[in-house]
């Protein structure tokens, strides 16, 4: 059950954990009523019942388990990984005026991009690479965190953070997300939603992984939404979600304490007491929660749990649970285990899928081995690297999953959390990094308040709860492990000689240094538990002991080694007869249902890889038979499905069910339902016919989708570990997963390995190193099962046993302590060692001396060693005689022991060295059988997991009669040295083959013994016969060879599989007759060099021109390869017409379709625009047809020019070309149309008859945006130009030659082990009987060869840009430059660097007089150029010429994809296409081309196109074949019997790579090559294709009027709110030419006057639509660095402060490519318009030149104010000539605004102020105050003077 039922105590029906997730609440019901009946014995009862419900009666089974050739699994490797990432924009971030930088983080590396001032939607397109070593596992854990802060002098602010695995990124196609937008949100507050966008580029490549790459082009209005970085499949909405991982209790963890001071402890205390003080650490997406520390328990319980928020699906994979023991100086981790989250869910929509889920299980852990040494060696076990070779503790755990709906509301479950957690007081855990407990006691809301502050931000929560009451009882089940040993041979004789034993263990128990407790009783001493009655006593509820006793015994008799016969390095244990057993009882939850349905899925997904194994086998033999093998098998795979299925679906319910094992039981049958409904299809062949391949590749498919539902991620009993021990210390163990061994009465549910014996190899623990031999071969029986299923453990041991019971217990169902094999029967073993291929090259040449040991029981011999070989022929027959084996005879040809075989390469000096090994089985013949030879077959030979290669052998264990030796088969006599061949009956049937050799030359040679090559001569090899190549005079002068090419017979098998290999051998004469081996390849498979020997090649050179046609003629169009012609039947006549326009624009007329068979050849290439062509050399479509209309230069032109050409070029140069080729490429990706039909929004218009106005008007109609110029276009290969031709090897092949050893380490990509390479070809084909015949003539594999003298070529190399280049300065960038190397010459282009740039465009075109074959490696280079110091390589490219100048695809120059005489498009080669046409004509010994109006015929086919054009000038006619022809050479390769690909006009995209890096790409570079043989004429002129320089603009903004921006500031007095408005602006990346108004002071109505007017200069290039910058980065950088980025306008409104800064109070930003129109008036000026408009009715400054209207000022989405604007577009020359003032200056001032009165700063005119603020609001107060002032001075002056007034008058007056 979920378990995880929080209970409110007032409630009792109150749902458990998973609120979001109704589906997992099927079972909650039932499983909480008490279940009826005896539930004891649930697990293994219900399956009793249904023993009919197997599906297929089956043989009894076998005694052996499946035979595995490759001995171990190698070492997992530490690989090197790069990962990049290109930061393009981010748009949308919430802030005002900020400063955004992105900041960059991949494990602990940090890296962050420039900062780009006030502005929402920020422009870096950067470039970070980070490098990485390590195993693939870990770092796929890794996680790449992109953080976008608002950029500050002191602490940034965060706006927002995405975070994303390795592993996310690596699985995604092509290990990339592309041009994709990723969420930001706040890690401090879920809450608040996106915080912005970010698009970028984040790649994950390993060594030899192929990037697709191409060059970004920046597109405004793409939709943010519906392209998120997420992978495929997951919504784009995701919601936030609560990750719980509940952390129960542990049980089992190692006592030892590893710290110094604990030890000393020990010393004193006594071993009484657990020293381990663990905790949990639980981390996922990159934070890390920790539960409390539990002192002194090695079984500690936590009840703790671990809450992550992370949003759902999440992009991180793993969640990684680490137990560690907390030290005084520092933390030790006992072991680690990763739950994958993709294993525990299921992201299916609808009721399928379900939320991550998982337990209450146990997870076993498993790490180094258990022993309390002070140092631990193998401690990076227990961290998770490496397979774990001991148990170490399981742990209780359960995860779950709840969504929070809105925001993080307090969801009920939470609440319930939350009550919980503030009662619980216990506060004396170690709380995790960020997770501080909530240590308040104050009053509830104080204290709630608290906790939400907690549960909206990401930070990882760590709290108690209380165990819900139904998940605490668990029941426990008893397994018996029974095992027998019947061999243990091959024993290393490093391990010595002391009396070795066996220990089988499960968990910890049955072994010996800490013995498994059963539930509650402990085990006594080690000593004497190793025979011990052992009562098991059961800590469970209520649960009486049980009465019988086992005894425990799980270690065998130690015994003492004895040397294998015939090999020193090998001792064995003599078990001769009797066979020793271990046995003891181990108790666990009782949940083997998880591995029974495990069984089920493993045994399908076996038995179809084995089928599909054989499938391929029979491939070779012939294809039907293979099909129908793969029919039946899936036959037989829906059949196992359905019965798996049924099987699920009566399953019974059961109380110890979580609520992952329901939900996956559903998940494996639905998705088997699913694989079966597939797998019908396939048979029925329903859809489509597949083919073998895909039906084959289909059904790996099936294989591994089953795998991965196998794998179950909640554990139930641990693996079976077998450790050799030598004098009681471990030393070699085997490992053997538990499900593997289980026993169950249903035979599908069984293990694969239980009651069967199966040979293990042991290994070394931890690191094994290099080389490392066999420790142990061991042959076990092993069972394991509940204790109630006893009686069947010894069911399937071989028969003829006594059982031998341990003498101390006497017992009735005793398990035996040994078992007796009376029976002994004497043998003979011949070993038929034949050949082997492929080895491992050992020495330095980069050969071996091989030499096989074989290894069969206690014996051992060797072969001989052939010395300097791959492909070691033996022809040995090792005899083994007086074999004996115990046991029935009739068991021991069943399942017989197997023979070892391992290869050494012998060295005259040391021991021999390691080349791998493998294991058979012989073919068993008794003495009463009758003798037929066995076949030869191969073995694959391993070294670790490396292929080593083939071994082609049998091996025949003969049982010798009574009569002795001579009632055996005879054998062949031996030879002097007494060694025997393999008899004739066994080697394979031979006949006389011939083998053509073409050798052409020798290449790249490097320096061997210090001296370089000089006079090479190769020497071929096959079956012992050989040839020799003549030895070339002087490498340095003519590395070709001059007699061309040699043939020898040679006998090889009649198999074609068992053909030996073809070895090369390179050699140099020296001085006296010396000669050393310089290098050597071997070719394994012959298959592709097979010619057929029946009737003399086809090939044009024997065949004159006639016949060809004559046949052509005869035979059906149809059996064309291409398939273009199949439509048409027979022809009627001998002509086929085909019209070899695409008809894109055109139906075809009445006239055309009467011919007798038309075809129409669809273009193949796809470099042809399928619009009509520019310039008047248009051929028409559609035949003879007339053009109607008369197209001059100027009409077409105006036409052509797209809008961006309608800015500012009038040009159209190579450039045009390459960016309209580059946005066919995009479009082509994007939309899949083929290339033949119209654009999709184009109306098709016949235009013979419509007039030309007709067609521009509808061609008019689509949207602007789609519009291609109507250039002609070049094809841009995404690869180089090799991969898409086959490498040019239609006419010789390269083989590298090895020189070398071939170590572990750099296989795959071993570049520092080619030291040449050789050019030639073979032709391999069964002698004819008259031999002289073929003599005579030439051979056959010179036909069609060119002679190799040497030849003079002019060479054009264009370099047009790189891309990516990997960063080779410290500040992330690079200063790149070319340098092209060929032959002698070196062309260095150091001072044409490119500052500061990671993707330059060089625009470079170099050209080198070369001589083949002497100079035809043309290597580039792209190196960093740096001030101090050597300059750096970043990457390098190497181009094979002399492949390319002679191939049938004709790479020396591409064809264009129209013919023009003159302008950007002007025909570059030295032919033209009638030229080129006719020469292949020739080559192909064709009849034609027969040139005549309208059509070309060559030999029996027509083309049919236009060759009368229009001369613009004198309007006159003009007959020209070039376009028809150039239209036929384009379709070649439709061309019957001789056609091929030809190259098309091309830029290929090369990868660089840097040697130190091998196999990791340093970025890309754009380029193409020409080439043009001296004996031809001249060529023209190269191709310009320097850089286009941006031009100079001005943007004139004037600044009219605001309206309605906001009022920020509140008069004190009055409380009237004002603002004083200025407006800024400034062009994105030219911040430092930031522009303001003054001050508009005192507005109240949001009213702004200004007539101000901003200039903007800037560079920009109308092609890219970019604008070019170049400014310094910093103060300290030397050059300027250039950086394009879209031209975006900034307009801010601000409120002026005197004291304080600025308010900012809204912006604009309009990219003036593309920007909204104006509003008319103030009043129709919305924001909602704003950012709502569409695409059409956007508009580009760059075309109108002119816009004046009103535009809306936002801040944070909110309306603030609106901006009355001019813009107005100038090119730098028209600026110079009509120059504005800026600001209201001269020339042409703007006149000053009429601002009201009130508009003035106080500072500057306070009695303005005075006047405006006071009187004019106050002023009748002021008059009545100033006249009440006058009163009142009157009245105090009055009452003042009064009494002295009065008494002088009482006194004078008197």
């Amino acid at each position: 059950m979920f378990g995880l039922k929080l209970k409110k105590r007032k409630k009792k029906a109150e749902k458990g954990l998973i609120l979001a997730n109704k589906a997992a609440q099927d079972g909650e019901g039932e499983a909480e009523a008490p279940q009826e009946g005896p539930s004891h014995q649930e697990g293994g009862d219900f399956i009793c019942d249904h023993e009919s419900a197997t599906s297929i009666p089956s043989a009894p089974p076998k005694r052996r388990s499946k035979l595995l050739t490759k001995i171990h699994d190698g070492e997992v490797r530490s690989q090197n990984y790069q990962i990049a990432i290109t930061i393009t924009e981010a748009r949308q971030l919430v802030g005002e005026n900020i400063d955004p930088v992105v900041i960059i983080e991949v494990g602990d590396e940090k890296k962050q991009s420039t900062v780009k001032e006030g502005t929402n939607s920020p422009f870096y397109n950067e470039y970070f690479v980070f490098d990485f070593i390590g195993p693939q596992l870990h770092l796929f854990d890794k996680i790449i965190k992109i953080s976008v802060f608002h950029h500050k002098l002191i602490g940034s602010i965060l706006i927002g953070s995405f975070k994303v695995d390795l592993g996310t990124v690596y699985n995604q196609p092509g290990h990339q997300f592309c041009d994709k937008w990723a969420l930001l949100t706040d890690p401090g507050d879920i809450r608040t939603g996106a915080k912005g966008y970010l698009k970028c580029d984040i790649s994950v490549i390993g060594k030899g992984d192929v990037l697709k790459s191409s060059p970004k082009t920046p597109d405004a209005e793409e939709q943010i939404e519906k392209n998120l970085l997420i992978p495929q499949g997951f919504p784009s909405e995701r919601p936030w979600a609560r990750f719980y991982v509940r952390l129960y209790k542990a049980e089992g963890l190692p006592k030892m304490n590893s710290s110094i001071m604990a030890n000393v402890t020990k010393a004193f205390v006594g071993d009484s007491k657990d020293l381990v003080d663990p905790f949990v650490e639980v981390s996922f997406a990159g934070q890390m929660g920790r539960t409390a520390v539990q002192k002194n328990c090695a079984d500690p319980v936590w009840n703790e749990q671990v809450v992550f928020k992370e949003m759902f699906p999440p992009l991180c994979r793993r969640v990684k649970i680490q137990v560690w023991d907390e030290g005084s100086v520092n933390d030790v981790a006992l072991a680690t285990h990763f739950i994958d989250l993709k294993k525990i869910s299921n992201e299916q929509d609808g009721d399928k899928g379900f939320l991550p889920t998982f337990g209450p299980a146990w997870i076993n852990l498993y790490g180094s081995p258990r022993n309390h040494s002070l140092m631990d060696d193998y401690q990076e076990l227990n961290e998770g690297f490496g397979e774990g070779v001991s148990f170490r503790g399981r742990i209780l755990v359960e995860i779950a999953v709840e969504i929070l709906s809105g925001g993080a509301q307090e969801s009920k479950f939470s609440k319930a959390l939350k009550e919980l957690k503030l009662s619980s007081k216990d506060k004396d855990s170690k709380s995790s990094k960020g997770s501080s407990k909530d240590k308040s006691d104050k009053t509830d809301d104080g204290r709630s308040q608290q906790a939400s502050d907690k549960t909206n931000s990401t930070e990882v929560e760590v709290e108690r709860f209380d165990v819900p009451p139904e998940i605490i009882p668990e029941k426990y089940e008893e397994f018996l492990l029974f095992g027998t040993f019947f061999e243990a041979t091959m024993i290393d004789r490093k391990i010595g000689d002391k009396p070795i034993s066996f220990e089988v263990s499960i968990g910890n128990f049955g072994n010996l240094l800490d013995g498994g407790s059963h539930h509650g009783s402990k085990k006594k001493s080690a000593e004497s538990a190793e025979e011990d009655n052992l009562p098991l006593l059961q800590e469970g509820e209520g649960d009486t002991a049980h009465s019988v006793a086992i005894p425990m015994l799980s270690t065998t008799h130690p015994k003492k080694p004895l040397v294998t016969e015939g090999n020193r390095n090998y001792n064995y244990l003599p078990f001769e007869a009797k066979k020793p057993c271990v046995y003891f009882i181990s108790s666990w939850g009782d949940q083997t249902f998880r591995l029974h349905w495990s069984n089920m899925l493993e045994k399908m997904a076996d038995l179809l890889e084995e089928s599909i194994e054989e499938a391929r086998e029979l491939i070779k033999i012939s294809e039907t038979a293979s099909e129908e093998k793969m029919k039946t098998v899936l036959s037989d795979f829906i059949s196992q499905s359905s019965a798996f299925i049924s099987e699920a679906e009566k399953k019974p319910k059961m109380l110890n069910q979580t609520t992952l094992d329901k939900k996956r039981l559903t998940l494996c049958w639905q998705e088997l339902e699913a694989m079966a409904k597939e797998a019908k299809g396939i048979i029925q062949q329903q859809k489509k016919k597949l083919s073998l391949d895909e039906i084959i590749h289909e059904a790996e498919n099936f294989v591994e989708k089953i795998r991965f539902l196998v794998d179950e991620p909640q554990h139930t009993i641990p693996d079976v570990f077998i450790w050799m021990l030598s004098n009681n210390k471990k030393v070699a163990y085997a490992r053997i997963a538990s499900k593997d061994l289980l026993y169950s009465p249903i035979r599908e549910q069984m293990g694969k390995h239980c009651g069967k014996i199966k040979t293990h190899f042991l290994k070394l623990p931890g690191k094994r190193p290099a080389g490392w031999s066999v420790q142990a071969k061991v042959d076990v029986y092993l069972w394991l099962g509940s204790t109630r299923h006893s009686s069947a453990m010894l069911d399937n041991l071989p028969v003829g046993y006594e059982a031998e019971m341990s003498s101390k217990v006497a017992g009735a169902n005793q398990p035996p302590a040994n078992l007796l094999y009376q029976d002994r029967h004497v043998f003979q073993l011949r070993a038929h060692m034949y050949q082997a291929r492929g080895l491992i090259a050992a020495d330095s040449s980069g050969l071996s001396d091989p030499f096989a040991k074989v290894t069969f029981l206690s014996h051992c011999q060797t072969t001989k060693v052939i010395s300097q070989t791959l492909s070691p022929t033996w022809n040995q027959m090792l005899l083994f005689n007086d074999l004996v084996l115990h046991g029935d005879q009739k068991e021991l040809a069943e399942s017989p022991p197997s023979v070892v075989v391992e290869l050494y390469d012998s060295d005259a000096v040391g021991k021999p060295e390691y080349l791998g090994a493998t294991v058979a089985a012989p073919v068993v013949k008794l003495a009463d059988q009758d003798y037929e030879p066995p076949r030869l077959c191969y073995h694959p030979i391993f070294c670790g997991s490396l292929s080593g290669g083939d071994l082609l052998a049998v091996f025949e264990l003969l049982q010798v009669p009574s009569s002795g030796l001579q009632g055996l088969p005879p054998v062949d006599p031996p030879d002097v040295a007494q060694i025997y061949p393999v008899p004739t009956s066994i080697r394979p049937v031979l006949s006389k083959y011939r083998v053509e050799v073409l050798f052409w030359g020798v290449r790249e040679m490097k320096k061997v013994q210090l001296l370089s090559v000089d006079r090479p001569q190769v020497l071929i090899e096959c079956g012992g016969r050989g040839v020799k190549s003549c030895v070339i005079q002087s490498y340095k002068n003519n590395p070709n060879f001059s007699v061309q090419a040699d043939a020898f017979e040679v006998e090889l098998p009649e198999n074609e599989l068992l053909h030996p290999p073809l070895s090369i051998c390179v050699v140099d004469w020296r001085a006296f007759g010396r000669s050393t081996l310089v290098g050597t390849y071997t070719i394994n498979c012959l298959k592709q060099f097979l010619c057929k020997s029946k009737e003399p090649l086809a090939l044009s050179s024997q065949v004159d021109g006639t016949q060809v046609e004559q046949a052509l003629s005869d035979s059906p169009v149809a059996t064309e390869p291409s398939g273009s012609l199949s439509s048409s039947q027979e022809p009627s006549t001998d002509h086929i017409y085909v019209d070899v326009e695409p008809p894109p624009t055109v139906v075809p007329d009445s006239a055309q379709i009467q011919l007798t068979s038309m075809v129409d050849v669809p273009d193949s290439s796809p470099m042809l625009e399928p619009e009509p062509k520019p310039a008047g050399q248009e051929p028409p479509k559609g035949g003879k047809a007339k053009d109607a209309r008369k197209p001059t230069r100027r009409s077409t032109k105006k036409k052509k020019r797209t809008i961006a050409d309608e800015s500012a070029e009038n040009v159209i140069d190579w450039w045009s070309k390459y960016y309209a080729s580059l946005k066919k490429a995009q479009k082509s990706n994007s939309f899949h149309y083929p290339s033949t039909e119209g654009k999709p929004d184009e109306v098709v218009v016949n235009i013979e008859d419509g007039p030309k106005k007709k067609k521009d008007k509808m061609l008019k109609k689509k949207p602007r945006e789609d519009e291609i110029p109507n250039l002609a276009v070049l094809q841009i290969y995404d690869g180089d130009l090799e991969s898409e031709f086959n490498n040019f090897e239609d006419w010789v092949k390269t083989f590298e030659l090895f020189r070398g050893k071939s170590t572990e380490d750099d296989h795959g990509l071993d570049g520092d082990r080619v030291i040449g390479k050789f050019k030639g070809s073979f032709c391999i084909y069964k002698s004819p009987q008259d031999s002289g015949i073929e003599d005579s003539g030439q051979l056959r594999i010179q036909q069609g060869v060119p002679p190799n003298h040497p030849v003079k070529v002019l060479i054009r190399v264009y370099i047009v840009a790189a891309f990516n280049l990997s960063p080779a300065d410290p500040d992330g960038k690079a200063d790149p430059y070319i340098v092209v190397k060929l032959g002698q010459t070196e062309i260095k282009d150091r001072d044409k660097y490119i500052p500061k740039q990671l993707n330059p465009v060089f625009g470079r075109s170099f050209e080198i007089q070369a001589t083949f074959p002497k100079d035809s490696l043309l290597s580039i280079l792209i190196y960093d150029h740096d001030m101090i110091g050597t300059d750096d390589l970043i990457g390098e490219t190497k181009i094979d010429l002399e492949n390319r100048f002679y191939s049938r695809h004709r790479a020396i120059c591409g064809l264009q994809s129209q013919y023009e005489i003159e302008g950007y498009n002007a025909w570059r080669d030295t032919s033209k296409p009638t030229e080129i046409l006719t020469k292949l004509c020739k080559d192909n010994q064709l009849d034609g081309p027969y040139f005549c109006p309208g059509k070309i015929q060559i030999g029996n086919q027509v083309f049919s196109g236009k060759t009368v054009f229009m001369e613009e000038d004198t309007e006159q006619m003009v007959e020209s074949y070039e376009h028809l022809a150039l239209r036929v050479l384009h379709s070649w390769e439709d061309m019957p019997e001789v056609g091929c690909r030809l190259v098309p006009e091309h830029i290929e995209s090369r990868p660089l790579y840097h040697k130190d890096k091998p196999g990791m790409e340093q970025g890309r570079l754009q380029m193409w090559v020409d080439m043009f043989p001296k004996d031809m004429p001249q060529p023209g002129p190269p191709v310009d294709i320097s850089p286009r320089q941006p031009r100079g603009y001005e943007l004139r903004v004037t600044i009219w009027n605001t309206e309605d921006v906001i009022l920020e500031d509140e008069n004190i007095f009055t409380g009237q709110k004002s603002s004083d408005i200025y407006v800024k602006g400034w062009i994105k990346g030219l911040e430092d030419d930031k522009q303001e108004t003054d001050v508009h002071y005192n507005s109240l109505t949001g009213e702004g006057n200004f007539n101000w007017r901003f200039l903007f200069p800037f560079q920009y290039l109308p092609a890219e639509k970019q604008m070019v910058i170049t400014k310094r980065e910093n103060i300290f950088s030397l050059e300027k660095m250039e950086c394009k980025t879209p031209a975006v306008l900034v307009l801010q409104v601000w409120d002026f402060e005197r004291l304080s800064s600025d308010d900012f109070l809204g912006s604009l930003e309009m990219n003036l490519n593309n920007f909204p129109r104006a509003a008319k008036s103030a009043k129709d000026c919305q924001l909602t318009k704003f950012e709502n408009a569409s695409e059409e009715s956007k508009i580009s400054i760059f075309q109108q030149k002119r816009v004046r209207g009103w535009w809306p000022f936002a801040k944070s989405k909110e309306l603030t104010g609106k901006v009355e604007a001019e813009f107005h577009l100038v090119t730098a020359e028209e600026a110079e000539k009509n120059p504005v003032g800026k600001a209201r200056k001269e020339p042409e001032p703007l006149a000053k605004p009429n601002r009201p009165d009130t508009s003035f700063s106080w500072f500057v005119s306070p009695f303005k102020c005075l006047y405006h603020l006071i009187w004019k609001n106050y002023k009748k107060y002021i008059i009545i105050g100033f006249i009440l002032i006058i009163l009142i001075i009157f009245l105090v002056l009055f009452i003042y003077t009064l009494p002295g007034a009065i008494s002088r008058k009482i006194v004078v007056g008197s």
